[in-house]
């Protein structure tokens, strides 16, 4: 099948880079793209308080669910603490807002998350873990909490059904062509330069891949396994991310 590739921003919180994000936005509008936005509710991580808290910050939210974006609970407030990463079910990272805390814990988190959007009119119908970090408690939290039946997360090369969610795979963080495939790229508006939110903008246009860019709504969810090529894309995956995390870490 032709590739098809996702969009999704990362991090929105009301301590963003209102600049950057209206500049992604603009270009969003423009190749009529329809991203899924990973909201933090309440944001307490110092580092990605870029500006003042914007008052107006769920109204802006609001409006982008109203054209069409896809909101997601980006956790509740992404503040970190150390885990083993195989303490999750996908290994990127040893830090986590949610991995390896009780159930009971998790579930206060998420309820606490999901309140602050419903106060502000929203029912966010994605779920992406900060730093890609969620355990099988997670999973049963974000079940019992809410209805949210789709994460944005995982690697292979096409969507796959486990432990009764929709996993939709996030495995670019810059535009790349891909033959066939679901592709999520995702962006962090806040850390992009003003040059890479326009080699982006060429990247996007001169690949043509805007015209094979789709939506959550335009998915037709399964109940499909992981296949033997996801396997082995996954496989191929994380031995090239842990053999780059030993080179880095052999050379600070």
């Amino acid at each position: 099948m032709e590739a098809k590739y996702l969009f999704r921003l990362d991090d929105a919180n009301s301590f963003f880079n209102l600049k950057k994000w209206k500049a992604i936005e603009g270009i969003f509008q423009k190749y009529n793209i329809k991203p899924i936005v990973a909201v933090i509710p309440e944001n307490k991580d110092q580092s990605l308080m870029y500006q003042n808290s914007n008052p107006n910050f769920w109204k802006i939210v609001q409006d982008w669910d109203a054209k069409g974006w896809t909101i997601a609970m980006h956790g509740y407030q992404h503040l970190f603490h150390s885990v083993s990463r195989f303490q999750s079910i996908i290994p990127f990272y040893k830090r986590s807002e949610f991995s390896g805390l009780s159930l009971e814990n998790q579930k206060f988190k998420i309820k606490k998350s999901l309140k602050i959007f419903h106060q502000n009119d929203l029912d966010p119908k994605v779920w992406v873990a900060p730093a890609h970090s969620f355990d099988s408690s997670t999973l049963k939290a974000i079940s019992e909490e809410t209805n949210i039946k789709i994460i944005s997360d995982g690697i292979s090369t096409f969507q796959y059904f486990n432990s009764g969610f929709h996993f939709i795979p996030q495995q670019l963080w810059s535009i790349k062509k891909k033959t066939f495939g679901l592709w999520t790229v995702c962006l962090h508006p806040d850390t992009m330069s003003d040059e890479e939110i326009n080699e982006f903008e060429r990247q996007l246009s001169s690949s043509s891949i805007y015209k094979s860019s789709i939506s959550i709504e335009d998915i037709v969810l399964t109940k499909n396994n992981k296949k033997m090529l996801d396997y082995c894309y996954s496989a191929l995956f994380f031995t090239r991310f842990f053999v780059s995390s030993i080179y880095r870490n052999c050379n600070k």
